[in-house]
């Protein structure tokens, strides 16, 4: 079982290419504790990261090669996110809105839907999966309830100095995915590559899992298996540009 880096359903390959920066924070300074990541590059595939002027993510574009076929943008509402939108480039050259997900904040909880094609059996056709986030004291998720139809599965969420820890979910779901319900990480005192930017925290942690815990993640492992380890290599300010794990090997530039 290959380990990858890239979290969000796409497979980890590199791809070296370069693009401009979209940061806009005037003359290229950038507060204390602020390293905006530009790309994530393993095989073929790259990610490139643009931000606004508080530093939070707002677009993501993915390259197989030099070839763009995924946008992503996030939008916001003075501080809260409140929108995730994803098109992909069909065979006409054309980018097409694959999925919409507008995030709705009540309190200490965040809710939102997303529209699944089921092909055969109870509830075929379209249905919506809707998601209700539960936040801790810190806005790290702390639980994660989606219900589709009749069903429903619980995640849970445990950190400890900002770092995710523990990773708990729905043991029925997780048995139709081939994968144990709980996964633990072990952390280095260096930074993570997505820590330096202010995009909200439940946001990144359900998009990145591990990688968006401050610190540089050094082991992944499960109930009865071998654990999945990671080695670095890190620049001055002590973020990762470099690491290698069973999935291969996965480069970081920034843009400051």
């Amino acid at each position: 079982m290959k380990r990858q880096i890239f979290s969000y359903l796409e497979v980890a390959v590199i791809a070296i290419f370069t693009a401009l920066t979209s940061c806009d924070e005037e003359n290229g300074k950038y507060p204390v504790g602020i390293k905006l990541l530009d790309t994530e590059t393993s095989g073929y595939y790259s990610r490139k990261f643009m931000y606004d002027n508080q530093y939070r993510m707002k677009e993501i574009w993915t390259y197989s090669g030099d070839i763009l076929f995924e946008k992503s943008i996030i939008a916001y509402i003075d501080e809260d996110l409140t929108k995730f939108e994803s098109a992909y480039m069909n065979e006409d050259g054309e980018f097409v809105v694959v999925d919409t997900r507008n995030y709705v904040k009540n309190g200490n909880t965040i809710s939102y839907s997303m529209n699944v094609e089921i092909i055969e059996g109870e509830g075929e056709g379209n249905q919506n999966i809707n998601n209700i986030i539960t936040l801790n004291s810190d806005g790290f998720p702390e639980k994660l309830e989606w219900i589709l139809l009749n069903y429903s599965s619980v995640s849970s969420f445990t950190y400890t100095n900002g770092n995710l820890t523990k990773y708990l979910y729905d043991t029925a779901f997780s048995a139709a995915m081939f994968d144990p319900g709980e996964k633990n990480y072990r952390y280095s005192d260096e930074r993570s590559a997505f820590s330096g930017c202010n995009t909200p925290k439940w946001f990144m942690f359900l998009r990145y899992r591990e990688m968006a815990s401050h610190n540089a993640v050094t082991s992944e492992s499960f109930p009865d298996h071998t654990p999945y380890s990671y080695s670095y290599k890190f620049d001055s300010d002590g973020f990762p540009t470099k690491i290698s794990h069973e999935g291969g090997i996965t480069y970081y530039k920034y843009k400051n």
